[in-house]
């Protein structure tokens, strides 16, 4: 049986890095990025040099022929002060790949998103007024890179409805923390803002496999049988506030790690000193 072929944008950005080891071993992966080395610098084997926003329709054509599913990692990181000007280019590229995807006939788009797009309802869970946030309340960004994160999922949805053609599936997973979360970074914070990002921690291991279950799920139909899902990266915390129910209901996603369990000692030091 043929391997299941994966397009990897953003190849040699931070998500990508945590999910490469798993998505090179299970897929036929194609990975594209502006550069071919990563942040800090060392060479990503495989890597080949595409702009999505200068690129020509034929090579977003050619980049999409046979492609299964494409996972969206890619991000052009604004230069200056935070703007709906900076943040447009990125929801033109994510435009620009739904269309390549649409013409190619690619099945799925699997888009890495961020709990920046609802990122506002973490003020009344501060205030003790709410205790979670569920992937179907209304996205409320306090950011213009939460807002394009937003965009990406409603232009999404309109993909996938048919709305703009051919139905293409696709799944947006809001990364919360994919980064060890180390109690002495957070000295001189609130409490509340260490626990919050507890909540929010995804592990290695877990976040490719909630990626490899969006990408090889015989559906991710919604209620109404659009195939859309928004899902929440985030470990199996159990100090919660963003619900992964849905993604463990519609794609089997079984996170094995727990920052309550990871990150044990730090969290008791800083919640009961002395």
């Amino acid at each position: 049986m043929s391997r299941t072929r994966v397009l990897l944008t953003g190849a040699t950005g931070y998500v990508a890095g945590q999910l490469l080891p798993a998505l090179r071993e299970r897929y036929d992966l194609t990975m594209i990025d502006v550069r071919d080395t990563d942040r800090d610098g060392r060479p990503i084997e495989g890597v080949q040099l595409v702009d999505l926003l200068a690129a020509d329709d034929a090579e977003l054509r050619r980049l999409c022929e046979g492609v299964d599913v494409i996972v969206h990692a890619g991000y052009a990181r604004p230069d200056g002060a935070p703007s709906y000007a900076a943040e447009r280019r990125n929801l033109d590229m994510t435009a620009r790949v739904f269309e390549a995807a649409q013409q190619a006939g690619v099945r799925r788009v699997v888009v890495t998103s961020t709990n920046q797009a609802s990122k506002w309802y973490e003020q009344p869970w501060k205030a003790g007024r709410i205790d979670r946030v569920d992937p179907y309340d209304y996205p409320r960004p306090d950011t213009f890179y939460g807002w394009a994160k937003a965009a990406y999922e409603s232009l999404g949805f309109l993909y996938a409805s048919g709305g703009a053609g051919p139905a293409v599936e696709n799944v947006h997973v809001r990364i919360v923390c994919p980064r060890p979360i180390r109690a002495e970074a957070f000295a001189d914070r609130p409490t509340e803002d260490y626990l919050r990002d507890i909540t929010g921690w995804v592990s290695e291991r877990d976040l490719q496999q909630l990626y490899v279950r969006s990408i090889e799920a015989e559906s991710v139909d919604d209620e109404h049988g659009v195939p859309f899902q928004i899902f929440y990266g985030v470990s199996g915390n159990a100090r919660t506030f963003w619900s992964i129910a849905n993604a463990r209901r519609v794609v089997g996603y079984a996170p094995q790690d727990d920052s309550e369990i990871a990150f044990a000692d730090e969290i008791a030091a800083r919640t009961h000193p002395g």
